[in-house]
C-alpha cells in the first residue's frame, strides 16, 4: 500500500501526457493537479522515510493548493463563462481558514484534521452539484463516455469515503497500531480508486 499506491498517480499522469494536446481545459486542470500531487507527495515520503523528519508542514501548505485546483476544475465544468465566487473568493477565503488553523488552532506539526475535513466537504458539494445538473441536463451530459462524469466521479468516491477519516485522523493516528493499519488500507484504497477513475478519463477525452 504504501509503495504501490503512490506510484499509482503515474497511471493517470502518463496517459494524459501521451493524450496533452487533446484534453480539454478541465481535463488539463486535473493533470495539473496530478503533478503537482505525485511531487507533494514525493517530498512527503523523503522527508519521513530518509530524512526522519516531520512532513505534516506539507500537508497544510498542500491542503489549499489542492482546492484552489478542485475550484478552477469545477468552475470549468460547472460554470464555462466563470464564477467569480467559486474561482476566487472561495479559494482565498479557504486559505486564509487554513492559515488562521496552522497559528491558532492545529499546529504545522500535526495532522491538519479541520481544513481536510471542510475540504472534503466543498468537493462533495461541488461533485454533488455536477451528479445534479447530469441528471436534469441533456444526453451530453449523462454520456457514459463523458471523460468529467469520472472526473467527478473519483472526486466524490475519495472526498466523500475519506471524510470521516479526515475527521478523526489525529485520534486515529494516536491510536493502536492495528486500527491505524486498517485506516491506512482504507485510505489507500480510495486513492487508488480515484487514479484509476481519472486514468479511464483520459483515456476518453477527445477535444
Amino acid at each position: 500500500m504504501s509503495v504501490l499506491v503512490p506510484c499509482s498517480i503515474l497511471l493517470p499522469i502518463v496517459i494524459g501526457l501521451l493524450k496533452l494536446q487533446r484534453l480539454p481545459a478541465s481535463a488539463r486542470i486535473i493533470w495539473y493537479y496530478l503533478i503537482v500531487s505525485a511531487v507533494v507527495s514525493a517530498a512527503f515520503s523523503f522527508m519521513g522515510r530518509k530524512l526522519h523528519i516531520n512532513n505534516m508542514p506539507l500537508v497544510h501548505l498542500y491542503t489549499p493548493i489542492e482546492i484552489v485546483f478542485f475550484c478552477w476544475f469545477y468552475t470549468k465544468i460547472l460554470w464555462p463563462r466563470g464564477n467569480r465566487f467559486l474561482n476566487i473568493w472561495l479559494p482565498v477565503l479557504f486559505t486564509i481558514f487554513c492559515i488562521a488553523n496552522a497559528l491558532f488552532v492545529q499546529s504545522i506539526y500535526i495532522y491538519s484534521s479541520y481544513t481536510r475535513s471542510v475540504e472534503a466537504l466543498i468537493c462533495i458539494i461541488l461533485a454533488l452539484n455536477y451528479f445534479a445538473r447530469m441528471a436534469t441536463e441533456g444526453n451530453e451530459k449523462k454520456n457514459i463516455s463523458n471523460p468529467e462524469l469520472y472526473f467527478n466521479s473519483g472526486i466524490f468516491f475519495y472526498f466523500s469515503g475519506g471524510f470521516m477519516l479526515f475527521v478523526f485522523s489525529n485520534f486515529i493516528i494516536n491510536s493502536s497500531h492495528n486500527n491505524y493499519a486498517v485506516i491506512f488500507v482504507i485510505y489507500a484504497a480510495l486513492v487508488l480508486c480515484m487514479y484509476i477513475l481519472f486514468a479511464v478519463a483520459f483515456l476518453l477525452c477527445k477535444k
